[in-house]
């Protein structure tokens, strides 16, 4: 178990703590691309912080404070113009870099504009998805990781709010018992019950793997952070469960992969108590009509997980929902000086010692695992991947 300082520096992320110090040396997804053709505005809560996605009308992408320095409007409630981002309430316009372009308002030669700039930070596009980056100059690399640049796949990301801590998340990835109990015999009894919403002829289908049993596992160091192995029941070490397995990437990442898909995961935290779960598929199975994706996001769609149904049921039959479920009965934020762990729970308690480690490094002044800056290491960042077919091929 923790103690209760020990929880708060792992769990806290706003400005000034340690976690939030770490956390804002990454690039984190915040919004799929597709969905600002739609809607070209968005309202971004990263890290404790406010702020508004935006994409003019030249195509060029802003991240910026969420109120307009004059009378504080929400500027999610603002509109695209050439020049960047215009408020409703006064015309105050601005672009990218948080600098006030234009104030309709003001007297001829005014100079007042020049005074005011928005906080604003970086964004950059990689295979239907848009990043941010809120930390220290020089910015790093976005990581190439193999499914988002790989070619002549099938993508395509979908996520979910989820109102608890974002490490609560984070842990059950370590955690592999948490399968066959989660989605196995709890996911069986949601089977048999029709318990919730959702689609339970899905949950039929893929509930021959969660019910299968690990007889072992085991949570190992890897170069990009952890490394998760099991032998499953019927089977031995010469397996790929073993012999490959499922990557966790620093800090806040993992992949699963079946038959050469893959499946990216990022726990992105909002603040202390809301996160963000990102999930992006790359592979060979595409939805009606959906064709393969280039690297720079072109055709890859997206879709909202919804926790519950409109009548506020959990929507059960979606195994990732039930991961949420588990999430959200621990609290917003969990004690984890209250715990009892037992020797199964050693991945998490690996995870737990890597990111204290990392952040004693940046505290000290050192750079983190997985901040990339030479371009001739980040062409393609090969993954473990069960069922590989072939070897990978990745945009230039």
């Amino acid at each position: 178990m923790l103690t209760p300082e020990q929880n708060d520096r792992l769990t806290r992320v706003g400005p000034g703590t340690p976690m939030g110090a770490l956390m804002r040396r990454y690039w984190h997804p915040i919004a799929p691309t597709a969905e600002l053709n739609d809607y070209p505005v968005k309202p971004i809560r990263l890290l404790g912080e406010d702020l508004v996605l935006f994409r003019d009308t030249r195509g060029r992408l802003g991240l910026i404070g969420d109120r307009c320095a004059h009378r504080l409007v929400k500027l999610e409630f603002g509109y695209p113009v050439e020049d960047g981002l215009r408020c409703p309430y006064h015309g105050w316009t601005y672009d990218g870099t948080g600098a006030c372009v234009l104030q309709p308002a003001e007297p001829e030669g005014s100079g007042f504009k020049d005074k005011i700039r928005l906080k604003h930070y970086p964004v950059r596009e990689l295979s239907g998805l848009v990043f941010a980056y809120l930390g220290p100059d020089p910015a790093p690399l976005v990581p190439r990781w193999e499914p988002l640049v790989m070619t002549g796949a099938t993508k395509r990301v979908s996520y979910a709010k989820v109102p608890t801590n974002w490490l609560q998340a984070m842990e059950i990835t370590p955690d592999q018992v948490h399968v066959e109990w989660v989605h196995g015999q709890y996911g069986q009894y949601i089977l048999d019950r029709r318990l919730g919403d959702g689609d339970f002829a899905a949950l039929e289908r893929m509930m021959p793997g969660f019910r299968q049993r690990a007889l072992e596992d085991e949570v190992i160091p890897y170069k990009y952070g952890l490394l998760k192995r099991r032998v499953m029941e019927g089977g031995s070490r010469a397996d790929e469960h073993w012999t490959v397995g499922q990557p966790m990437l620093f800090p806040n990442m993992h992949m699963t992969s079946s038959g050469g898909a893959m499946t990216l995961a990022w726990r992105v935290p909002d603040d202390d108590s809301n996160y963000t779960e990102w999930i992006f598929y790359c592979g060979e199975t595409p939805w009606a009509g959906e064709r393969p994706a280039g690297h720079d996001g072109e055709h890859v769609p997206y879709s909202v997980i919804q926790l519950k149904n409109d009548q506020g049921v959990w929507n059960l039959a979606n195994h990732y929902v039930q991961d949420h479920v588990i999430f959200v009965a621990q609290g917003e934020r969990v004690d984890r000086s209250q715990e009892r762990l037992r020797p199964h729970d050693a991945g998490v308690v690996a995870y737990r010692r890597l990111l204290l480690e990392q952040l004693d490094a940046v505290e000290a002044g050192k750079e983190p695992l997985n901040v990339f800056r030479d371009d001739s290491a980040n062409h393609c960042l090969d993954l473990p991947v069960l069922g590989r077919r072939e070897t990978p091929k990745s945009a230039p």
